[in-house]
């Protein structure tokens, strides 16, 4: 340690210890050539087995200091900076949720407090915390999202046929993917500021909106011109 900061040889250290010993050179080749977060999520992706990544899991969520997990996943990696980002942005989704709620005939309270959840399983938190807090796009990343995808039906990603075909988008969630929007403009475009009017909420890029079945599209148009045409509702 120099400075109160981690220094590579310990970090190395610390996956290494992580890391099944038939499998360590494996792992630390990955990280000579390409770095800490990729070599993490090298180990994650396709080295642990499952009883490893449920222990992992386990020491994470009790917090479990002395674990070699613990320690390479939340001293090292800093997992914790990715669910202190899950928490405020779960913490806008909520807030957007109340202040849209006279415009929402579907989604229901429960939805907004249960959003996200499967962002602090570990299946997600480790590529998304190579993303958003190493700022690294690679495999852990792309695995992250599409659990993502595939366990949270208020993505219009989640709704494909076996074709690969978009599907419609159950009600409440569709309102929800709305809301989720909202909530990543507050907090992101918007700062956070508590004077934003409902017209700037809703102000999404329309890039966003591609993501949607043509009529899914259509109904969330409907949706963000309701609120912009008729604010007094709030």
């Amino acid at each position: 340690m120099s400075n109160g900061t981690v220094e590579p040889s310990d970090m190395l250290q610390v996956l290494l210890a992580a890391t099944p010993d038939k499998r360590r050179s494996e792992v630390q080749g990955v990280f000579n050539e390409k770095g800490y977060t990729e070599a993490v999520g090298y180990l994650w992706e396709n080295v642990l087995d499952t009883e490893s990544k449920l222990e992992a899991e386990h020491a994470v969520g009790s917090h479990d200091s002395e674990n070699k997990y613990y320690k390479l996943l939340v001293t090292d990696f800093n997992i914790k900076q990715h669910f202190s980002q899950v928490c405020s942005h779960r913490k806008f989704v909520k807030k957007a949720y109340f202040k849209l709620r006279p415009y929402l005939n579907y989604m229901k309270a429960d939805d907004a407090e249960k959003h996200d959840l499967s962002k602090f399983m570990l299946a997600q938190a480790v590529g998304y915390t190579a993303r958003w807090v190493h700022n690294t796009d690679n495999a852990s990343w792309q695995t992250a999202l599409n659990h993502h995808y595939c366990n949270e039906p208020h993505h219009p990603e989640y709704y494909k046929n076996k074709d690969g075909v978009k599907e419609r988008m159950e009600a409440r969630y569709l309102e929800e993917s709305l809301v989720d929007m909202a909530g990543s403009r507050w907090e992101r475009q918007l700062q956070g500021r508590e004077d934003v009017s409902l017209e700037d909420l809703v102000d999404f890029n329309p890039v966003y909106l591609k993501r949607y079945h043509p009529e899914d599209k259509e109904i969330v148009l409907e949706l963000i011109k309701d609120i912009q045409d008729n604010p007094a509702k709030q």
